[in-house]
């Protein structure tokens, strides 16, 4: 086996690895990402892009301070669309609008402000669309971005500062000693590292099993949530806003979607619909992608599914002018979800070692943020970001 040296070992390719890389290499610390696939192969690169408040404290905090961190890339070498957007949400009928009166109560003491709409207003205001709902709420803010791109932009600016990355390279194990991180055994051989971040979305609890020497580390409580996107071609007609179904739910009720045991498997209902609704993203390219769901999944067992009629039979339903754009694909994507439905970053028992990941739905709003965080704490802290909701130490046997 080949033995290599470098200071910072971030295992996983994907917005949560990329961010990290790119805090670290920006403060001139040397880091290598190693990833198994391509960069942004996953749920990264396959996600409607949307940069959206929500009615928790933390997921406004998230996106506040992820857009400033996107801010700064945007006029880089790497272009991602990235750009404030108009933010819609609606409900199909009066019942579900009445009842989104508490969500939107919710939405405002998190700070963000609402302006309630008839459906009466926008059927005539766009007739082009011809909507169909009872109303909904102009949310005050939102933002768009291309997803593969945008993770790309930040392993460009990481190689710009020095980082390295290593794709198509899987690492089997993370090597530890007295308590403390050596590095990272690859399929090339073992490559040294004063840290190590576990930042490999799905597989992470996989890795932390296989934490040799002081470990194995206990797991983390995750689930697949696959989603399924359908990618529009050019729009022929204007959009300005993101349009979104008020029935999304809260991140904690996303997490408690999950699968556990063999009558999972024997009933599939890894192939059952968990949440679905509309949220339509007008790219700034001109084209759009249309999801959204989820379903609780296994990891790697893909079955054929009804998802993608559901979700085109939905939006057509409350916005029959959908009809007319092409759509030039249909594909599924898993995210990462925990059982609050919140991200993770921070230490682990071993020194050095630390995780980032788990961030479900949200991953493009959450990942710049909780990267500085975390690496903030790593090096003027004790490696536990200041938000002790996204310390793994909130999970039993932390």
């Amino acid at each position: 086996m080949t033995k290599q040296t470098t200071e910072a070992v971030v295992i996983g390719g994907g917005i949560a690895g990329c961010t990290l890389a790119y805090e670290l290499a920006r403060r001139g610390i040397g880091v290598t990402v190693i990833e198994q696939g391509p960069i942004a192969a996953e749920s990264s690169g396959r996600n409607t892009g949307t940069l959206l408040s929500g009615p928790q404290r933390s997921v406004v905090e998230m996106l506040d301070k992820s857009v400033e961190i996107y801010a700064e890339l945007a006029d880089g070498a790497v272009p991602f669309e990235f750009g404030r957007i108009g933010h819609l949400l609606i409900s199909e009928d009066d019942a579900s609008l009445e009842e989104a009166g508490a969500i939107v109560q919710r939405y405002r003491e998190a700070g963000v402000g609402m302006e309630k709409v008839k459906g009466a207003e926008l059927a005539s205001d766009y007739p082009r669309l011809g909507f169909r709902v009872a109303g909904g709420y102009f949310v005050e803010r939102a933002w768009t971005l291309e997803p593969m791109g945008a993770t790309h932009a930040f392993a460009h600016a990481a190689r710009l500062a020095g980082g390295r990355f290593r794709t198509g390279l899987r690492v089997a194990q993370i090597i530890s000693r007295g308590g403390r991180v050596k590095g990272v055994l690859t399929d090339d051989g073992i490559v040294a590292a004063d840290m190590v971040f576990v930042a490999n979305g799905l597989w992470m609890s996989d890795m932390l099993r296989r934490t040799i020497g002081d470990g194995p580390l206990p797991g983390l409580p995750f689930t697949a949530g696959r989603g399924w996107l359908i990618q529009l071609g050019k729009l022929d007609f204007e959009l300005p806003w993101i349009v979104e179904e008020l029935t999304w739910p809260d991140q904690d009720e996303l997490g408690r979607l999950s699968l556990a045991g063999l009558a999972d498997v024997a009933a599939q209902n890894d192939d059952r619909p968990g949440v679905e609704a509309i949220c339509l993203n007008p790219m700034r390219g001109g084209d759009a992608r249309l999801g959204a769901s989820v379903q609780p999944a296994f990891r790697d067992l893909l079955r054929n599914t009804d998802m993608p009629r559901r979700i085109a039979a939905r939006a057509l339903r409350m916005i029959p002018g959908l009809g007319s754009p092409a759509v030039k694909n249909v594909y599924p994507g898993n995210r990462p979800m925990l059982s609050d439905g919140l991200p993770v970053a921070g230490r682990t028992s071993v020194d050095g070692l630390y995780v980032h990941g788990g961030m479900g739905s949200i991953g493009m709003h959450a990942a710049p943020a909780t990267a500085r965080w975390l690496i903030d704490a790593v090096l003027s802290g004790d490696g536990n970001p200041q938000q002790s909701w996204l310390r793994p130490q909130r999970f039993a046997g932390w």
